[in-house]
């Protein structure tokens, strides 16, 4: 199919993005969290053990990230994107034939990879191939990719009842099949870059200004919050008799369906601005943490919990993402790589403080504290940005091709975790 920019290949080439984002981010990335429990039971882990995997599940994408935003510049985006594809899969394949711990801990981790390599050429082929219309749309949706994967986790899960590990063979399957689909639907062409000076250098200073402070810390919060409940929350609902096997499986269907309204909250941003966005959605996704606390053996307030954290954990990554803009006003993929490596950070921090602290604070006790940290960031939100008008008009008026190359230096675009992934 030619990238011609047609309604036809901008719709087509969009579902063809999502359906890749559900299944390195979706499955890749966040399955581990809905099996934590049978994998625990299996090969008799401890929460230490388990909280390195999802760790490193999220270092090894990091550094994915980085390799693949490097080379990007010199491969066609449909070889790199179908590479994502195939590296999940063989994780997801590896891990679901695993006979031990160190097999399986190995394709869990590979599997995570995946998105680390999709995010830059996937970005650049929307940058380069969707008008201006679909770009927008294409972005908001792609940020909230992973929702559909939480939702085909969780139905796989529940229909492979038996085994764990079964249902990582089907995802497995989903993931070739939605592979070979990108493989014959996207042009092989390349994107190509202009060979122009940014207008502002990347140095050090530029990303250690006192201004970009409140952002670190308030993308550290968010990177908490994503990656703790989405590891744990599942693992205090069963040791809590809140929800047996196999009704867990389901609480992840209703996150992935509580976060599909999330594709649409660029246009929350535009109309409410970053603080206004940010100053709701993190509180509620701090309620659900509170909910879960205060009742974790209630199955009404299990099931709110979930549709509280599915709709407000993704809506988050897009204002995050125009704020960092907007402190980079001059090289707005600088705004972007920094949201992304800082939230990465705070992924990989999050199951680690985790295990380190099982010893001294029981989940119970870690969940309330989350649910407290959402709302002490509300004072660092920033005040003066509040739409992102200016950012787009500025964004607008420099060259596209100007535009490409910032993209293809920094570090990876950000996608936020449900989400965004992240």
């Amino acid at each position: 199919m030619e990238a011609s920019g047609s309604d036809g290949f901008s719709l087509a080439f969009t579902a063809a993005c999502v359906a890749m984002a559900s299944v390195t981010y979706g499955m890749g990335r966040y399955a581990y969290g809905l099996f934590l429990p049978s994998i625990r039971q299996d090969f008799n882990l401890s929460t230490f053990d388990l909280a390195l995997i999802a760790s490193l599940n999220t270092a090894v994408y990091l550094l994915a990230t980085v390799i693949a935003s490097g080379i990007a510049i010199y491969f066609r985006p449909r070889t790199l994107i179908v590479v994502a594809g195939l590296v999940t899969t063989s994780g997801l394949l590896i891990a679901g034939l695993a006979a031990s711990f160190p097999v399986a801990a190995g394709g869990i981790i590979l599997a995570g990879a995946g998105g680390g390599i999709l995010s830059p050429a996937m970005f650049e082929a929307i940058e380069a191939w969707l008008s201006a219309r679909w770009k927008g749309r294409a972005i908001a949706a792609v940020n909230a990719g992973a929702a559909p994967g939480l939702i085909l986790t969780g139905l796989a899960a529940y229909w492979l009842q038996s085994s764990w590990q079964q249902a990582w063979v089907a995802m497995a399957a989903i993931g070739l099949a939605v592979t070979l689909w990108n493989a014959w639907l996207l042009p092989d062409h390349r994107v190509s870059q202009a060979h122009t000076e940014p207008k502002l250098p990347l140095r050090p200073g530029l990303f250690l200004r006192r201004e970009c402070v409140p952002l670190y810390l308030s993308l550290f919060v968010y990177g908490l919050l994503l990656s703790t409940y989405l590891t744990f929350a599942v693992d205090l609902i069963i040791s809590s008799g809140g929800m047996a096997f196999p009704a867990d499986r389901l609480f992840w269907v209703l996150l992935g369906l509580a976060g599909l309204p999330a594709m649409f909250t660029g246009e929350a941003v535009r109309k409410f601005g970053v603080r206004g966005l940010l100053a709701v959605s993190m509180p509620i996704c701090g309620l659900s943490y509170a909910l879960l606390a205060m009742a974790p053996g209630n199955q009404a307030a299990i099931l709110i919990s979930a549709v509280l954290f599915g709709a407000s954990s993704v809506a988050p990554g897009n204002g995050f993402l125009v704020w960092g803009i907007s402190l980079f006003r001059d090289r707005p993929s600088a705004g972007t790589g920094a949201v992304f490596f800082a939230l990465s950070l705070a992924i990989i921090a999050g199951p680690i403080l985790v295990g380190l602290s099982s010893g001294q604070i029981d989940l119970l006790g870690l969940f309330y504290c989350a649910a407290l940290l959402s709302v002490l960031t509300i004072p660092l939100f920033p005040r003066r940005i509040f739409g992102t008008e200016g950012t787009a008009a500025s964004e607008s008026a420099r060259p596209s091709s100007e535009r490409q190359s910032d993209l293809a230096q920094a570090a990876a675009p950000v996608l936020p975790e449900p989400t965004a992934n992240h």
